[in-house]
């Protein structure tokens, strides 16, 4: 059993009851595809898109049924052409390491189908900056407010932003920030492209992978936590927001 950070957890608790499926969707940031897994039961085919060393051997453990129904991409979506258009687009933590988000969001757009679905997570608040976005890469923090903005600019309608986690991922947020710390002095002189390459789960300690934790912590454990931090999703207090949004139609 792999190791699944909480807040990842409480991200796709959030997340998953949000995909409202279809023909085929796109991955934006797929990492070790764990969320890929699941979004694969919600529509027919799909496209995972990265740039970790990892990709092609996460692909390779699949099974051969999830295999013939995706296919992997190991490029930056920013800069590198990406085919088809989808039903859906899902980037978790992905957009805070781009420079130039509102392109970002602009691309996500155009590799859409009318009508379709996007779904994006991002830290929120810059008061809640820590070490942790240092050493992970990020280039900002997200207000609210902001972020649905940039949304409509970027052409989406239907625009929601819900605050997710609290207060479970606020509480947690100071164990991330310190095995940052303790890990910030090997990083040092990264520049950001590796910074962000290793901001997924190659960024959690060997140590705690193999640790007993993994055991404790998965979705089931988690759903009763999940469950009562619904009742803040509108309360604007977590440090990470869910972003859903569509094309339209027309």
């Amino acid at each position: 059993m792999n190791y699944l950070a909480p807040r990842f957890l409480f991200r796709r608790h959030e997340l998953v009851r949000r995909v409202e499926g279809g023909q085929s969707f796109m991955e934006i940031g797929a990492g070790n595809l764990t969320l890929t897994r699941e979004l694969l039961e919600h529509f027919d085919s799909g496209l995972a898109v990265d740039f970790t060393d990892d990709l092609d051997a996460s692909f390779a453990k699949l099974p051969e049924e999830m295999r013939r129904r995706l296919d992997v991409i190991n490029a930056n979506f920013m800069t590198d052409s990406v085919p088809g258009a989808f039903d859906c687009v899902v980037a978790c933590e992905v957009m805070e390491h781009v420079e130039d988000d509102a392109g970002f969001l602009q691309k996500i757009h155009e590799c859409l189908k009318p009508g379709g679905q996007a779904i994006i997570s991002v830290p929120a608040k810059a008061r809640y900056w820590s070490v942790h976005d240092e050493l992970v890469g990020h280039l900002r923090r997200y207000e609210k407010a902001e972020l649905s903005e940039k949304a409509e600019q970027a052409g989406f309608s239907n625009v929601q932003v819900i605050s997710y986690g609290y207060p479970w991922i606020n509480l947690l947020s100071k164990l991330r920030v310190w095995l940052a710390s303790k890990t910030l002095k090997e990083r040092e002189g990264w520049d950001q492209e590796r910074q962000t390459s290793m901001s997924n789960h190659l960024q959690i300690p060997v140590w705690l992978q193999n640790s007993f934790v993994r055991i404790l912590i998965n979705r089931i454990t988690i759903y009763p936590f999940a469950f009562i931090a619904r009742l803040f999703n509108n309360a604007d207090r977590s440090d990470g927001y869910v972003l859903t949004m569509h094309r339209n139609t027309a």
